[in-house]
């Protein structure tokens, strides 16, 4: 008796047809769940070369061991997809209650793929899975496309994910809305749903989830608890939430500003955690979560839980946008209409320098959130500009000129960290396999804001790997980031809600077995070095103020650090994992043998 429910759900929405399969318990064994599980289940489902909008690309939702028990802050659910903003493998993960009422369905994953007639919901309970018309919710807003469904449904318990126009118009970058506040979904997953025709997934659960030990899982999960102080009084991630960090990455010079031209805000005072604390009416938790990281804040007519960090400096400090009251409008308007508020500031970041620099005139200059906040719109609605700057800010740059003011890596926008400030930092965006991405590691930590020499790439290549292999092993089997766990505690918690026996080695060997498992398919779908590298700003200019300071991270270091990275991985020269290391991680020799072929290894 384990945690896992033993089922998979199989929805066909060209057919309306729906099947379950088991669960493969030896996929669980390798992959774990959420991030692991919907890679493995991507490799098995679609051609790593599938067309991001055709009907053949899966939309992947996938559960973990953990979720639904009592462990603490491990409530996530993922979705896995083909990204149509870069090409690659892309994933996420939401908090709220969503992941743990998916279990209560009786379902580990769910793989929808097809394309429904008309606009359409999926409704999944234990007893009924049923593709629904939604052909009323058509341009609506995520807000209230949720509180309609929920008025049809006539169930306040039930959970859903919802599109807004961004991904019924197919923006690269749009994103899902689940249980209003949470967002989910980089590199334009919205954007996939909208593509089948999918407005929203409603799910309510009501069936037991088990574990394999329950005295040993509460013991451990008590233990872990007060050991790591996840519900200590003095976590400033449950004072002031993720805004926590706006004064940490600006006294370290690595905040966003000015499209990435410069790592100090002059008004990030107005924006940080205390500004944002000022404006909060309440206080939100995930399921089973002691952290509570989740702030309500309102100003005006505009309610959000947030803003998170990555909103405050892509929409906030990276336009020049020191506003709280502006940054909380934008942040609300972009969640209502499904946009990623990370590559919506940075292609709004974009359009700023390209007409400042007269590249090309926008209209819109750095400070002006009232343009911005038109902007988004018009992007949703692929309005005027709007309907390039959907495409993303390489794109944009690529057709309008100042294609090196497009801040991103493989076609997805940067998050809030400049990599100058952390040189470790810009080696995970590189090697990251959704694209710029900060959530595959986060030598942030141990760097700028620990011990670590931030300015160089000594030793680099190990610390981000080790990392990336501990965070896949994290959030595959079900843990938030905001929890410090350690890879021992990991283990003794799968332990006890899986079974069997995790010590330390195994669970990182999972997570670099994961990390490349999701490599491999980049490199089936084409990618090679060529898409490892930074923006040349981050090469060819030095910030001038802060720690940073005249630090400059030259191409050639960067060479040198990403040729130390791919020998720690095993990967060749052009960043392809050898064959032998994919033996050595225990990868299915089916795989193996399609990715041989693949990439001419």
């Amino acid at each position: 008796m384990n945690s896992l429910m033993g089922k998979t759900l199989y929805v066909d929405l060209t057919k309306k047809k729906v099947h379950t399969r088991v669960t493969p318990p030896e996929w669980v064994e390798l992959y774990t769940g959420q991030k692991g599980l919907g890679a493995r289940i991507l490799m098995e489902a679609a051609d790593p070369k599938v067309e991001p909008f055709s009907e053949a690309n899966p939309v992947i939702l996938t559960t973990s061991i953990m979720a639904g028990t009592i462990v603490s802050c491990s409530a996530k659910l993922a979705i896995t997809t083909k990204s149509p903003l870069t090409g690659t493998i892309t994933d996420g993960s939401v908090g709220g209650h969503i992941g743990g009422e998916l279990k209560y369905a009786g379902y580990d994953a769910v793989v929808i793929t097809g394309k429904a007639e008309a606009l359409s919901y999926l409704y999944i309970d234990p007893d009924r899975v049923e593709v629904r018309d939604a052909t009323g919710l058509k341009g609506t807003g995520t807000f209230a496309t949720e509180a309609a469904l929920k008025a049809e449904i006539r169930d306040d318990q039930v959970k859903i994910m919802a599109i807004g126009p961004a991904g019924e118009n197919l923006v690269r970058f749009a994103c899902i809305s689940s249980e209003r506040y949470r967002q989910l979904g980089r590199g334009g997953i919205g954007a996939v749903m909208g593509s089948k025709n999918l407005k929203a997934i409603a799910i309510r659960g009501w069936l037991d989830v088990q574990v394999a030990d329950i005295e040993k899982c509460m013991e451990v999960a008590k233990a872990m608890h007060e050991q790591d102080a996840v519900t200590a009084p003095e976590n400033e991630i449950y004072e002031f939430g993720t805004p926590v960090l706006v004064d940490m990455a600006d006294k370290s010079g690595l905040l966003p500003t000015r499209n990435f031209q410069q790592g100090t805000f002059e008004k990030h005072q107005a924006i940080n955690g205390e500004s944002l604390k000022a404006l909060r009416k309440n206080k939100k938790a995930c399921f089973s979560c002691g952290i509570a990281c989740g702030n309500y804040v309102q100003a005006g007519d505009a309610r959000v839980e947030g803003p998170e960090f990555e909103t405050i400096a892509l929409c906030g400090s990276s336009i020049g946008n020191g506003d709280p009251e502006k940054l909380i409008a934008l942040n609300a308007l972009c969640d209502d209409l499904g946009l990623d508020t990370i590559s919506a500031g940075g292609v709004i970041a974009y359009m700023m320098e390209a007409t400042e620099r007269a590249v090309h005139d926008f209209g819109v200059r750095f400070g002006e959130a009232d343009k911005a906040l038109e902007i988004a719109a018009d992007i949703a609605h692929l309005r005027g500009i709007g309907k390039d700057a959907a495409l993303g800010s390489l794109a944009l740059g690529e057709k309008y000129g100042g294609a090196e003011y497009a801040m991103q890596i493989k076609g997805q926008e940067l998050p809030g960290y400049d990599p100058r400030g952390s040189w470790g930092m810009g080696l995970g965006y590189v090697s990251a396999p959704r694209g710029g991405c900060h959530m595959s590691c986060y030598p942030i930590a141990v760097e700028a804001w620990g011990t670590e020499d931030p300015f160089t790439f000594d030793g680099k290549g190990k610390l981000v790997a080790e990392m990336q292999n501990a965070q896949f092993a994290k959030f595959s089997m079900g843990v938030c980031d905001f929890w410090p766990i350690s890879s021992e505690t990991l283990g003794k918690l799968y332990e006890a809600t899986y079974g069997g026996n995790w010590p330390v080695e195994k669970v990182d060997r999972t997570g670099e077995r994961i990390f490349n498992l999701q490599r491999m398919f980049n490199v089936m779908a084409g990618f090679t070095r060529k898409q490892d590298y930074l923006p040349k700003r981050f090469y060819e200019e030095t910030l001038r103020d802060g720690p940073p300071k005249d630090k400059a991270m030259t191409r050639a270091a960067f060479d040198k650090a990403l040729d130390d990275y791919y020998d720690f991985r095993g990967w060749d020269g052009e960043g392809r994992p050898k064959v032998q290391t994919l033996e050595k991680l225990g990868i299915e020799e089916k795989l193996i043998a399609a990715y041989r072929k693949a990439a001419k290894t």
